[in-house]
């Protein structure tokens, strides 16, 4: 017959598998959140490297506009530039251009992403496009003018 004793190596044994336990999941949600941050880090490095790398190839083909004007007081110019950062929708970028510069920056205000243009060309520049699921941008000169816009122009 089988009696009963009292047995601290068992009760020892079962709260050293929950301190184990425990420490594990704390390992666990540590490296989770380190993750979680190192990926955030990344993606920001990232968005900020598309927008500078849209804003230099917007700035680029409005330059070969420019050049354009130069050529011909009537020419006719149209380019589309693709945009690195077509499918993010959620940060509301928006594009503005003046005579003298182009603006790339979302709805916050915390990225901002500037570029001056020379400006050469005896043109006007100008344009504002929201870039939400926009794919491409068009650059266009016609009678005088440089435009950016996200349609393609009839000429």
């Amino acid at each position: 017959m089988t009696s009963l004793r009292d047995d601290q190596v068992a009760a020892a044994t079962e709260i050293g598998y929950l301190l184990t336990f425990l420490l594990g999941l704390m390992f666990l949600t540590a490296f989770s959140l380190w993750t979680w941050d190192l990926e955030q880090a990344t993606e920001e490095r990232w968005t900020d490297q598309a927008m500078q790398e849209n804003v230099r190839d917007i700035t680029q083909a409005i330059e070969r506009a420019d050049a354009a004007a130069r050529l011909a007081s009537d020419a006719a110019y149209a380019e589309p530039v693709p945009l690195l950062l077509s499918a993010d929708t959620g940060l509301g970028l928006r594009l503005l251009l003046t005579n003298d510069t182009v603006l790339l920056s979302d709805m916050s205000g915390h990225r901002v992403i500037e570029q001056s243009i020379s400006g050469a060309a005896n043109t006007w520049h100008h344009g504002e496009v929201d870039l939400a699921g926009a794919e491409s941008v068009w650059v266009s000169l016609a009678d005088g003018e440089v435009v950016i816009t996200l349609r393609q122009p009839g000429f």
